[in-house]
């Protein structure tokens, strides 16, 4: 049972990593999400500053 065990914890380090690793990359991951998000927002922010100044120029 100890060697099944044994076995699969290092499968399982293999595949993933140590914990240092995997902390590391969900920091990168969570960073990334975030960078992204933001370049979304700017990207719409600006989409609403050409609408709002075509409704203006409409006036």
């Amino acid at each position: 049972m100890m060697t099944s065990y044994e076995k699969r914890l290092e499968k399982e380090f293999v595949e993933n990593g140590g914990i240092k690793e995997r902390m590391t990359a969900a920091r990168l991951g969570y960073r990334t999400n975030q960078r992204e998000e933001i370049q979304r927002l700017q990207e719409e922010i600006r989409r609403l500053k050409q609408e709002l100044a075509a409704l203006k120029d409409r006036d």
